[in-house]
């Protein structure tokens, strides 16, 4: 049971249990990547690959990655405790931290939330840093700006291997925003939705942001009720321009046109709507 837990074997076959079958005559090993292609079918079903791997150990260590890819960190009370990072220590015991290639934070529009620098204990942090895999990052109503001074200190692990960000209702300036996202320097595919404008009460003073060197990203771009162009025209200058392959625009007038300019060399596909939102006015 341990070793089932660990995921320390990797057994080529998988044997076949019960009585024999007209379709199974008798036990015999099963070819472990037949097991493999069977179990990628199950991606989107997450019970039944939780059924499938406590049914033998190639089945558990096919199943592994697709049930332990996604971290769920969630929030159900406004308030910074460690409680809503305990999922990190659960897979540190297990051994499972670098088998998470997606972070998802969730965070209730309340205005008090709990992914904060004070959220994160000392093991908490080394769990965090832990995760040297993660390819993509989702986080609700981030207060961009209590962690902007020290983006390295929570974030720098992730910057050598994140390709895609999602932001929804970040708190930050405009400046804040684009020197958050050039400290990853693989990032392709950006994504920010904003249906509350949150203006932080105190800022770090936009002179203390040096520059990160970053890359330009080349992948797809969709923004929804963002109002702020001199964030794309400060990531513009950090980047030295912008190489977005695909566009999602959907009620930023304001941005339109300076980010299709910037594009306009790369761009290969197109969606937009430039619509005031309730977000801007």
């Amino acid at each position: 049971m341990v070793n089932r837990l660990l995921g320390q074997t990797h057994p080529e076959t998988c044997t076949m249990r019960g009585p024999p079958s007209p379709t199974h005559p008798f036990p015999s090993p099963f070819p472990y990547d037949i097991v493999v292609m069977i179990v990628a079918h199950l991606t989107r079903h997450p019970y039944t690959l939780k059924a499938c791997s406590l049914a033998c150990r190639s089945l558990y260590t096919a199943a592994a990655p697709h049930l332990h890819q996604t971290l769920n960190l969630i929030g159900d009370t406004p308030r910074v405790n460690h409680s809503r990072l305990e999922p990190l220590s659960k897979l540190h015991e297990l051994g499972l931290i670098h088998r998470v290639r997606e972070v998802r934070v969730k965070q209730w529009p309340s205005g008090n939330f709990w992914f904060v620098p004070q959220a994160f204990g000392h093991l908490d942090l080394q769990y965090f840093s832990a995760l040297a895999n993660v390819h993509t990052l989702n986080v609700e109503n981030m207060q961009i700006d209590q962690f902007i001074q020290n983006i390295g200190h929570y974030f720098g692990h992730l910057s050598p291997t994140l390709r895609s960000i999602a932001l929804y209702n970040p708190w930050c300036t405009p400046r804040q925003l684009s020197h958050f996202l050039t400290y990853f320097p693989n990032l392709d595919n950006i994504e920010i939705l904003i249906s509350h404008i949150y203006r932080p009460s105190k800022t770090t003073p936009e002179t203390e942001l040096v520059p990160f060197p970053a890359q330009t990203p080349r992948g797809r771009l969709a923004l929804y009720g963002f109002i702020w162009a001199e964030t794309w025209t400060h990531f513009i200058t950090l980047c030295g321009g912008l190489q977005f392959r695909h566009l999602d625009l959907r009620r930023v007038p304001s941005c339109t046109p300076l980010l299709l300019e910037a594009c306009a060399e790369t761009l290969e596909t197109l969606r937009f709507d430039v619509r005031q939102s309730s977000a801007g006015k």
